[in-house]
């Protein structure tokens, strides 16, 4: 079929052809003498002229062909270490079994029809080969990653005529910590064969755990589910008992059993979290008796739990009606969490709330667990020069503080004198309270502030208050929200003031409880609505608490011995990641509680989610076994910042090595997932493979075949124009 690829319309080029044959014809009858050399001439131009005609109409042939194309069958052969492994009771180990089924007769009967692809795996998917250079490999593969290998060559083969696949493996996935990624549906049927009999390895006793999961970062009061993987043999059917370790306690133990013959069961325990803190937590079995391999007898894993309320610390000194009524407050305000101490007989500290590891020292690292404090009556000695400074870069940093009135707190040896000074919305204040009965109202700052906004009505009335620390001078920048009517004149007793990024509220009074006492408190709730309003317009927005931070993450969360894991950081404000003059150190703390330190190099990273941005990475190869820990630091304009802590856990051995039975009911699932089948023996194996039924795939494909634009045109153009211009010379015309 002639198809013709002009673009310029056909009328116009018939035209123009026409027009230069005519041409041709009158200047050669009216300008030259018609003999033999000329009649040549003409006759050259006028081919030369019908050849350029067809060129331009560009002319094709079009063919359409029709072929058959062979299916296509793919062999994927495991060439990791456990291949190399045999049962006790056996000779031969499972890569000779592998090697069996490739010399049997199904393989001349399928290449016959199909084109036969083999593939090796282990950690990673090796090149396409053929079946003699597969019987040349070597099983030295330190991993075997099957689920991902099938993924990777299904992904190989879309869209392609496959009519099967045999998968030559002892069904060992050293990555996958459940079994369940075996039930996926595949594209195409999976044929796959046990290679060493069943109930072999009942002889020697082994048991480990094989990996532990759960949430590593879960909020304060929940309750969660550890899910563990135990496996082993050699147990003679007897009870195995599952350990858990909290901190090094043990916490629940659960009975399961393994059969002898070996095999794996999922323990699973509930974890009950409630106190904020980080936890290590241990899954242990006892060694079986003659057990030799006792290095996988343990898995550890830290959790973190947090508190997503606003968390909130209250120091009080002795007990008091304040006191009494403040707390009760707190636990009734839904948005707060509180954590509560009140000292005690001896000067013990008494607890209220989810303690952990908090103490009442408020050191820094302890105060960065919360957004507000509540500091009560207690005087610059008790409160102490280095809790005061760690109070003051609180602040600084975006936390809020607020300061009760009492006695101690307000007197000459109180807060006054200790280095909160500095940071009070007073410059000075009366020695002495002023005990008595005295109203109180808002002030004009105090009618528009948050902690008394809503309905107007419920303030116009406030009970009075029975004490007031008189004289308070205001600091710059504070505001009096309210105020008492004295004998001395209106008196402060409400005063706020930012400092740095945090707030700062002074109480100048420690009778402010008696606004819980009004005959109406059950409709008004005065008390709680203030405490409640104040503590949110305190409770500082994740911006405005962190501006900046940075978040680390690994690409495993457990890793062998020698193997080697990416450590990735992000800094979390988009501004930040732009900057390429910050330095992030990578702090990985290891099992004897050595810190290293190692500099992330600046490079864009993948998040978990799959999102690449501008971030820092590190490489790092662990030397010793155990449970690790790594953190990511950094420092702007000033300002240390360092990420929460994440954990990963290494194996003491290579997974590989770990003498083991085959998996047969993952190469089950497989199969039936695929539409394939499994088989017990090898026979049974080539007799199936020998008698499929391969159908080829007829493919139409269209082929063009240019007319005009070969070497036989232009040859002939050219020739045309070579006779003209010699027949010229020797005529001695222009």
């Amino acid at each position: 079929m002639i198809i013709w690829e002009h673009t310029v319309p056909t009328a116009l080029i018939a035209a123009g052809i026409a027009a230069s044959v005519v041409v041709i014809a009158f200047s050669f009858w009216r300008f030259v003498k018609l003999d033999i050399p000329n009649l040549i001439l003409v006759a050259c131009r006028l081919i030369f002229t019908a050849l350029l005609a067809w060129c331009l109409f560009m002319p094709q042939v079009k063919e359409q062909l029709t072929q058959t194309l062979k299916p296509r069958f793919v062999v994927v052969v495991d060439t990791s270490e456990s291949m190399l492994q045999t049962a006790p009771k056996e000779m031969s180990n499972r890569w000779a079994a592998a090697q069996q089924v490739l010399d049997m007769s199904w393989t001349k009967v399928v290449a016959a029809e199909c084109d036969l692809d083999t593939y090796s795996f282990s950690s990673e998917v090796g090149s396409r080969i053929d079946l003699t250079a597969a019987k040349a490999l070597v099983p030295d593969g330190k991993a075997t990653l099957l689920s991902d290998a099938l993924r990777k060559i299904t992904d190989r083969y879309r869209g392609q005529n496959v009519t099967g696949f045999l998968l030559l493996t002892d069904g060992i996935d050293t990555r996958e910590a459940y079994d369940a990624w075996a039930n996926t549906p595949l594209p195409w049927p999976i044929y796959t064969v046990r290679l060493e009999p069943p109930a072999t390895w009942e002889e020697e006793p082994d048991l480990r755990v094989d990996t532990v999961n759960t949430p590593r970062r879960v909020n304060v009061g929940w309750t969660t589910e550890m899910k563990s993987i135990v496996s082993g043999q050699g147990t003679k059917g007897q009870p195995v008992t599952v350990q858990l370790m909290e901190n090094n306690v043990l916490k629940q133990e659960i009975p399961t059993q393994i059969a002898a013959g070996g095999g794996s069961k999922q323990v699973n325990f509930q974890l009950d979290h409630p106190e904020v803190g980080v936890f290590t937590y241990t899954v242990m079995v006892p060694p079986l008796p003659k057990e030799t391999h006792t290095n996988d007898n343990a898995y550890s894993i830290t959790v973190q739990v947090i508190d997503n309320k606003n968390r909130l610390l209250y120091v009080e000194g002795p007990p008091r009606t304040e006191s009494k009524f403040l707390t009760r407050a707190l636990k009734a305000n839904p948005k707060v969490s509180p954590l509560s101490f009140i000292r005690g007989p001896n000067g013990q500290f008494l607890t209220l709330g989810a303690r952990g590891s908090m103490t009442a020292d408020m050191m820094e690292s302890q105060l960065a667990f919360f957004k507000i404090v509540i500091v009560g009556n207690l005087d610059a000695e008790e409160l102490g020069e280095h809790r005061a400074q760690n109070l003051m870069k609180f602040v600084d940093m975006g936390g809020s503080l607020i300061l009760l009135g009492g006695p101690k707190a307000w007197g000459a040896e109180g807060f006054m004198k200790s280095p909160l000074k500095k940071i009070l919305p007073i410059k000075s204040l009366g020695e002495k309270s002023m005990e008595g009965s005295y109203p109180v109202q808002l002030t004009d700052s105090g009618k528009s502030h948050a902690a008394f906004a809503g309905d107007e009505s419920l303030w116009e009335v406030i009970p009075p208050v029975l004490s007031i620390y008189p004289n308070a001078s205001i600091s710059a920048g504070a505001e009096s929200l309210v105020a008492a009517n004295t004998p001395l004149g209106p008196q402060s007793v409400i005063v706020v003031q930012r400092y740095g990024q945090g707030k700062v509220v002074a109480i100048l009074t420690d009778s402010l409880w008696r606004w819980k006492l009004t005959p109406d408190t059950e409709k008004t709730k005065l008390y709680q609505r203030f405490w409640d309003q104040i503590l949110s317009w305190l409770s500082p927005s994740e911006k405005e608490l962190q501006p900046d931070q940075i978040d680390i993450f690994s690409d495993k969360e457990q890793m062998f011995l020698g193997e080697t894991t990416e450590l990735s950081a992000m800094m979390g404000n988009k501004e930040q990641q732009q900057r390429s003059d910050l330095a992030v150190t990578c702090v990985i703390k290891s099992p004897d509680g050595r810190e290293l330190p190692f500099l992330m190099t600046k490079q864009n990273v993948v998040t978990p989610a799959g999102k690449s941005f501008p971030g820092y990475a590190s490489k790092f190869s662990a030397q010793e076994p155990g449970l690790y820990s790594a953190l990511a630091r950094t420092e702007i304009e000033g300002k240390k910042i360092e990420s929460d802590p994440i954990s990963f856990f290494v194996k003491a051995f290579t997974p590989e090595s770990v003498p083991r039975p085959a998996k047969p009911e993952i190469l089950q699932a497989i199969a039936k997932a695929s539409g394939g089948a499994y088989f017990e023996d090898f026979e049974e194996l080539n007799d199936t493979l020998c008698k499929l039924k391969f159908a080829g795939r007829e493919e139409e494909s269209v082929k063009y075949r240019s007319l005009w634009q070969n070497l036989l045109i232009i040859s002939c153009l050219m020739t045309l124009l070579s006779i003209e211009w010699a027949i010229r010379k020797w005529r001695n015309m222009p």
